[in-house]
């Protein structure tokens, strides 16, 4: 019984584990990216600097190019491979379509107490021919281009705030929902 009591509080903590998210975020210099994310983004020829950071998450390593274009702030995500993950364009809530401003929400006004949309981004996936023609000729805009919004929000669950990282699909239904773990810190008090 002691032993059944132990590996279900191991499994326990191993799931609610599950849906944290941990983030290591770190900038690194344009060759220390991949290469095919590299000759990608040369090609786009951004008009303002492009700045280069890794990131180690529960999904692995990625690499991101970020950079402002048009008065919104980019960042064109890519596997360790060089293939791009995905497109993000930082944009106000309000700027959204109201219907989907409506659904949005509705799902957070259901899931937390109290809460308030820190962050909002359009992640678009797709082809990366697809993806070039989105961020620089908006109107000829693929219907094969997958939008989702994804939000930073600082929420209250129970009795304490937390961070969490919210992927929505253009129904605003909730995809994902992730809590932001913790940052430990080494604090030497005297």
């Amino acid at each position: 019984m002691k032993n059944i009591c132990i590996i279900l509080i191991a499994l326990i903590s191993t799931i609610s584990l599950s849906q944290e998210k941990f983030e290591k975020e770190y900038r690194i210099n344009f060759s220390e990216a991949p290469q095919k994310a590299q000759q990608i983004i040369t090609k786009w020829k951004f008009p303002k600097k492009v700045k280069w950071y890794a990131e180690e998450s529960n999904d692995g390593k990625t690499f991101e190019a970020k950079t402002c274009y048009k008065k919104h702030r980019y960042s064109i995500e890519f596997a360790e491979t060089g293939e791009i993950l995905d497109v993000e364009k930082t944009v106000k809530f309000k700027k959204l379509e109201s219907n989907l401003q409506s659904l949005i929400v509705k799902q957070l006004t259901t899931n937390f107490k109290k809460y308030r949309i820190k962050k909002t981004q359009i992640q678009f996936n797709g082809a990366e021919n697809e993806l070039y023609k989105m961020v620089f000729d908006v109107k000829s805009m693929s219907t094969s281009i997958k939008i989702n919004y994804e939000l930073i929000v600082k929420a209250k669950k129970d009795s304490d705030y937390d961070l969490y990282e919210i992927l929505f699909d253009e129904k605003g239904n909730i995809l994902k929902e992730l809590k932001f773990k913790p940052v430990n810190s080494i604090n030497l008090e005297f």
